[in-house]
């Protein structure tokens, strides 16, 4: 999530909206992409073999591999191009603005990506929680791209906050069982594919953001000196708690390394956001935050559902050692609504 440096006065990456064929031809392909995105995931699922469609339960093996419909790779295959040409035309100077261009491959990477969770909801048939998630994932992913192209906000958090949520999260489910699971997921050519996609969506994103890719609201709250005293209060209670589920026999000891080189990145990288005020410091310091509170509310479910309570409420307190503090400064840093104002509609920056 390198950060290149802000843009100069003048620099504009806004979609043109100017009445022309141009621009009226470019959000007509845009709309046409995301309108006929979802007849993938009908296409995919309808098609499916019976013989080939999994039942996704880790006790049970499945006897035939996954399948995906020819038919919905090719639409997929072809609406793809489609939104990039729509991109291309609604954007002015795309090839001599680099945040013009960086815009354009941030959203066809999060258009790609909404695609393949999409193609995720066949892999994950027969557990309904699953294919919801696939399914609200995707779905906000695609159809985000035409709002992303006019408010800034909704950029972001499509393409900068929702994929470093779904990197956490299959970096975590990978090692703990998600809710409703006995096991841990296992590695897919797919969901390898989907978080190579989200690492090109964060560059195409920090392209055109710049050093904003952090926000102010998320930047401010790092210069509070006793903010930084709690989430070091917060570590130091989350190593007291990583300690006593691996005394407990709960957490593995690969896990419990794994938490420790966590909980140390972020302290380092808590203490340089404070003193020098870096904006890579502040990301990789909010992203760490984020991993330990993420990596507790999973464990706290598994442990829900074993019935463990001792352990539920560890995990739960020491995400809230976190949460808390944080919440508290941000509402309380909060610039007044005048101040915000310059952040909402366009994508100016």
């Amino acid at each position: 999530m390198a950060a290149a440096s802000s843009p100069g006065p003048g620099v504009s990456a806004a979609p043109d909206t100017r009445p022309g064929w141009r621009v009226g031809v470019g959000w007509s392909l845009i709309l046409v992409a995301v309108v006929f995105a979802v007849a993938v995931p009908a296409l995919d699922i309808l098609q499916a073999p019976p013989a080939t469609t999994p039942v996704h339960d880790h006790e049970v093996a499945q006897a035939a591999p996954i399948v995906h419909s020819s038919d919905a790779i090719a639409v997929a295959a072809e609406l793809l191009p489609i939104l990039v040409v729509g991109l291309s035309l609604v954007m002015p100077a795309l090839l001599t603005s680099e945040r013009a261009f960086a815009l354009v491959g941030g959203l066809s990477l999060l258009y790609a990506d909404g695609l393949l969770h999409w193609f995720a909801i066949l892999e994950h048939v027969g557990a309904a929680p699953f294919m919801w998630f696939f399914a609200a994932s995707g779905a906000v992913q695609i159809f985000a791209i035409p709002f992303a192209l006019r408010w800034e906000r909704v950029a972001w958090w499509s393409g900068v906050a929702l994929s470093v949520f779904f990197l956490v999260l299959y970096a975590f489910v990978l090692i703990v069982p998600e809710p409703l699971s006995v096991e841990p997921e296992g590695v897919t050519g797919l969901g390898l594919l989907s978080k190579a996609t989200e690492l090109g969506i964060l560059g195409g994103m920090a392209g055109y953001f710049g050093n904003r890719i952090v926000p102010g609201i998320l930047r401010r709250p790092l210069q509070n000196r006793r903010l930084v005293e709690l989430l070091l209060a917060g570590s130091v209670l989350t190593a007291g708690v990583a300690g006593v589920e691996a005394l407990w026999n709960l957490l593995s000891i690969p896990v419990f390394l794994m938490t420790a080189v966590l909980l140390v990145a972020f302290i380092l990288s808590l203490a340089v956001a404070h003193r020098r005020g870096s904006t890579l410091a502040a990301a990789t310091a909010w992203v760490l935050a984020f991993s330990l509170v993420l990596g507790h509310l999973l464990y706290a479910a598994y442990y829900a559902l074993l019935g463990l309570v001792a352990p539920l409420s560890l995990c739960i307190l020491s995400a809230a050692s976190i949460t808390a503090p944080a919440l508290a400064a941000s509402i309380g840093l909060r610039p007044p609504a005048r101040a915000r104002g310059s952040l909402g509609r366009t994508p100016h920056l």
